[in-house]
């Protein structure tokens, strides 16, 4: 899997007030959802990936998501495998927010998370495939399939309540943002726990 940086990367602790941060992909297309998800972050922890997720919502229309798709679009993408580019580093380490590009027949490994997550689906359609960890046989079972279309969003907590797999079954590229509580220098180690799955359907 592809990860790109669309900027430098930010540094882990709060930039002193005389130095600037480097604009972000995100902060250029959508004004003040980084700072909305920073805010979210700073509330009751049990809350955050609901009100992160409230962020993203409320900060893409129609406008806001069309520009971000078309940054995202241009940048450079695998053929092979879907591709994330880290939109937005928080200063702090807080949060990472990035874009994933699925182009037909690209999935993710079926995965928990090590930290919570919000996402929401820009350009066309994803498959989330809903698993069930089976502690007694360490496997994770299938037992639901949801269509998310664009303007569709989801969050969840860290741990195996939230286990799920995202795939483009359709034949135009689809896009997605996501947020992971998380710093961006770990993203690719420390957000998806890949799992031993049975992709049959489980009598659940």
């Amino acid at each position: 899997m592809l990860t790109s940086h669309s900027l430098q990367s930010a540094p882990h602790s709060r930039p002193s007030p005389q130095l600037e941060s480097p604009e972000s992909l995100l902060d250029r297309c959508v004004v003040g959802l980084s700072a909305a998800i920073e805010q979210a972050c700073l509330g009751e922890a049990d809350l955050v990936p609901y009100r992160v997720r409230q962020a993203l919502n409320h900060a893409l229309d129609a406008s806001t998501t069309e520009r971000l798709v078309s940054h995202v679009l241009a940048l450079p993408h695998s053929t092979q495998t879907y591709t994330r580019h880290i939109l937005h580093a928080d200063p702090s380490g807080m949060f990472t927010v990035v874009a994933l590009r699925w182009d037909t027949n690209q999935a993710s490994p079926v995965h928990a998370h090590y930290t919570w997550c919000a996402y929401r689906v820009l350009l066309g359609e994803l498959v989330e495939s809903h698993f069930e960890w089976d502690r007694s046989v360490e496997q994770a079972y299938l037992f639901n399939r949801v269509a998310r279309s664009a303007r569709q969003s989801v969050c969840g907590q860290g741990g195996m309540e939230f286990i799920h797999r995202l795939e483009n079954e359709q034949a135009e590229t689809a896009v997605s943002i996501h947020v992971y509580g998380i710093d961006s220098a770990r993203i690719g180690t420390h957000v998806n726990r890949k799992l031993p799955v049975k992709l049959e359907m489980s009598a659940l």
